[in-house]
Parts: C-alpha cells; sequence; structure tokens
C-alpha cells in the first residue's frame, strides 16, 4: 500500500518536484556523508529554484512576511560584508544564504501542496534514516565500534557513521524531535504508553552519545514534548520524569567512560586547578568558590573562546569583524587571557557560542538584526502552531528555540555542517506557517 502511495505521489509531482523532493529525501544522508556533499545538494536546490522561477514565473512568495524576513537577514549580512576585515573569506558564507532562502521557499511550496504526502514520505524516510543510525550507534555502545568499522578517539563519546568529526550529538539532535512525532503518528495502539518508553529510551541514548550540551539541549525539548505531544496524566509525567533520572544515574555509576566523560573529568580539572583559587584548600569549585560559574568556564577550553570573542567584540563593537574572521583574528596576542587556562587556545574556527559568534563577527548590528530575524520567525510559527497544531511545527520550534540557548556550547551558525541542521529545521519551522487566501 505505501508503495502505491508512493508512486501515485511521485506521478502526480513536475519534473522539479521530483528532483527536489529527491533531494530532500536524501538531506540527512548528504550530512551523513560530509560537507561536499551538503554542499553539491544546497546548490543544486538552489538550481532547481531559478528553473522553477524560469519556467512558471511565480513570485508570490515574495509577498509573504517569511521571505520578507529572510531578505532583511540576508541584507543586514551584505552589510556587515563590507565592514568585514577579510571580505573573500565572509563572502560564501553571505551568499549561501541565497540557497537557504531558495530551499525554504521550495520546501514551504511543497508542504502548502502535498502536506499529507511529505509527513508520511519525506519524513517517514528520515525516519527510517534516523532509525538505522540509532541502530549504529547502540552497535557502537555495545561493541566499541560502530557497523562500518568506525571507532571514537575519545573516551565517552560515540562516532558513528561521522568518524573523527564526533557529531552524532548533533545530528541526533537535529532529527530526534521529528523522529518522535512521526512515530507518534505511525502508532495505533497505547500510543502515549509506548511514546512514554520511546522517550525514555532516546533521552537515554542521548545521554549514552557523550555530548553533554546536546543532552542537556534534548532534554530541555524532551519536557516540552512530554507537555505538549504525550497526553497522560501529570503523575505519570512525574514517574517517567523519575525513571529517566534514574536510568542516566544508573548509567552514570555502571559505565566507566560515562562516569568519566561527565563527572570525573570535570573534577579532574577542578583539583588539578584548585591552587589557583583563592582558598588554596578548596578541592571542589562547586563548594567553595564565591564566582563559581565565572571560575569553571575559566577553567574550559570554552571559557577561552568565549572571553577571546567577547574582547574581539569590545575591539569592533558595532559591526564586528566580519563572518568566519574569528579564526584569523583569536590569534593575535591582545586576546590573551592568563586568567582562562586554555588561553592558548583560543584560536579556532568559531567561539563555540552562537550569541558570541554573532557578537564578534557580526557586531551589535548584526547581532541585532540575527536576533530580530529569529524572534519575529519564531513568533510567527508559534502564532500558526497554536491555531493548526502540527506537532511537526512543534518538534522545529523547539530545534531552533533551543539554537538561542546562552552559555551551553554550540557549533557555528556559518559552518556547512551546523548550519545545514538549523536551517533544515528552520524551513520546516515556518514551512507550515499557512498564508491567507483571498475569499
Amino acid at each position: 500500500m505505501m508503495i502505491d502511495y508512493t508512486k501515485n505521489f511521485y506521478n502526480k509531482t513536475t519534473f522539479l518536484e521530483k528532483s527536489f523532493i529527491i533531494l530532500l529525501c536524501l538531506f540527512p544522508i548528504s550530512i551523513i556523508i560530509g560537507n561536499l556533499f551538503i554542499n553539491l545538494t544546497f546548490l543544486l536546490i538552489f538550481i532547481i529554484f531559478c528553473a522553477d522561477l524560469f519556467i512558471n514565473k511565480n513570485f508570490s512568495f515574495t509577498k509573504e512576511n517569511i521571505f520578507i524576513i529572510l531578505t532583511l537577514f540576508f541584507f543586514s549580512l551584505l552589510v556587515n560584508l563590507y565592514f568585514s576585515t577579510d571580505t573573500l573569506a565572509s563572502l560564501p558564507r553571505v551568499l549561501k544564504i541565497l540557497e537557504v532562502i531558495s530551499l525554504i521557499i521550495l520546501l514551504k511550496k511543497i508542504i502548502n501542496k502535498y502536506e499529507n504526502e511529505f509527513e508520511d514520505i519525506i519524513l517517514g524516510f528520515w525516519a527510517i534514516v534516523f532509525s538505522i543510525l540509532l541502530i549504529d550507534i547502540l552497535y557502537e555502545l555495545i561493541f566499541g565500534f560502530n557497523t562500518i568499522g568506525f571507532k571514537s578517539y575519545m573516551s565517552g563519546r560515540v562516532a558513528s557513521f561521522f568518524g573523527d568529526e564526533l557529531v552524532a550529538g548533533s545530528f541526533f539532535l537535529g532529527f530526534v524531535s521529528i523522529y518522535v512525532i512521526r512515530i507518534s503518528n505511525i502508532l495505533k495502539s497505547n500510543i502515549n504508553v509506548k511514546l512514554s518508553i520511546l522517550v525514555i529510551f532516546l533521552i537515554t541514548v542521548s545521554f549514552l552519545i557523550g555530548e553533554r550540551a546536546n543532552f542537556i539541549k534534548f532534554f530541555i525539548i524532551i519536557f516540552f514534548i512530554m507537555l505538549f505531544v504525550i497526553k497522560i496524566n501529570l503523575r505519570y509525567k512525574i514517574a517517567i520524569t523519575l525513571i529517566i533520572i534514574s536510568n542516566l544515574f544508573l548509567f552514570l555509576n555502571l559505565n566507566e567512560n560515562i562516569k568519566y566523560r561527565y563527572y570525573s573529568q570535570q573534577l579532574e580539572n577542578f583539583k588539578s586547578e584548585s591552587k589557583n583559587v583563592k582558598n588554596e584548600d578548596s578541592q571542589n569549585i562547586f563548594v567553595n568558590s564565591k564566582n563559581n560559574i565565572v571560575d569553571f568556564f575559566k577553567w574550559t577550553k570554552y571559557g577561552a573562546h568565549y572571553n577571546a570573542a567577547y574582547k574581539i567584540f569590545l575591539e569592533k563593537p558595532y559591526f564586528g569583524i566580519g563572518i568566519k574572521n574569528y579564526r584569523n583574528e583569536s590569534y593575535k596576542e591582545k586576546y590573551k587571557n592568563e586568567e582562562y587556562k586554555w588561553t592558548n587556545e583560543r584560536m579556532t574556527t568559531h567561539p563555540h557560542q552562537i550569541h558570541f559568534e554573532f557578537l564578534s563577527e557580526t557586531g551589535l548590528f548584526g547581532y541585532i538584526s540575527f536576533l530580530l530575524f529569529i524572534l519575529t520567525s519564531l513568533f510567527l510559527s508559534i502564532k500558526n502552531y497554536l491555531k493548526h497544531k502540527n506537532f511537526y511545527q512543534l518538534a522545529t520550534i523547539l530545534y531552533v528555540s533551543i539554537t538561542l540557548l546562552p552559555i551551553l556550547p554550540s557549533g557555528s551558525f556559518f559552518s556547512t555542517y551546523s548550519s545545514s541542521l538549523f536551517w533544515i529545521n528552520y524551513a520546516i519551522m515556518v514551512g507550515y506557517i499557512k498564508v491567507p487566501t483571498k475569499s
């Protein structure tokens, strides 16, 4: 039956729609394979978009709020380009927004025209890909290497199909909310019980992957999924929460790699650096230091990145140094700060925090433009969700919202890998916004 359903869908679409749908189905696989395939996918989508405009000459999308918001955000990046310390380094990232806009417009058209088929076929295929990834992660957790022989070089982390990149957790976070909603739509009986079991399983897997920030973000997403999607009374939700906490505590104590990743590794840093705290007898920053959080970040690599980014922002507060230029600017000696243990390793591709990234690379102008863009998009999406109650839109609203969390480390907003995860979720989020029709 599903095969016939897919054939009927495929037969009623145009050649350009077919091409885009195939690329859309393969999008998660492109992310897994790597940046070359991600960039190729975006380029092909842009070509399809241009061909669609040339053939159909339909520019009605230009009147939609989302297109206007995206265009204003794009122009803010063009303004930033003028002030960039290295225009050639910034230019490709800025121009890529044109490819992103084409993805969003095409996806919005597909959802508007074929909403049910989009959810059943495209998101259904994504669920299959995600299930394969889950099996591979479990295989690696059991045997120490994944199904094709990749092995993590870092204790307590999972490599899966990503090899040395160790980004399985961010991919997991990027698609897991959609996966939960897709599974909930497939289930026929005892939906809430089965969803509860799935949630317990997925939060445990996220924990075992070993990417701490992504685990915390998923934990927050799960809270809202339990609040809005799983229809059980408060008593059972509390019981599920206690089961999850007990489960994580059990793995923390039984699995040495996980214990090291989440606890021992941090404790070692605190003890080795405790001599730097005013109280020389201090053995634990959390107990004895008056400035707990500040001192904690001073002893992490992320703290060194954040501090360098903040100092760069103070140097050029209005327009920043330009997109993708943190990597060059942070090398300068004036950004060195001996209060931070890892200050000599502050030089990296990006500050590892989205707010510091925008502040240092685009200044107040770019940062405020970004906030206006993302908050307006969220406002329109939440307004539409409250009216139509589409859980796929809710899933992507949660993901986009979670990218705005301060303090917690994040991937670069403008990198190929991280941006692809963000933009595909954003595209689905705004794709469900209904366009008012004239009566």
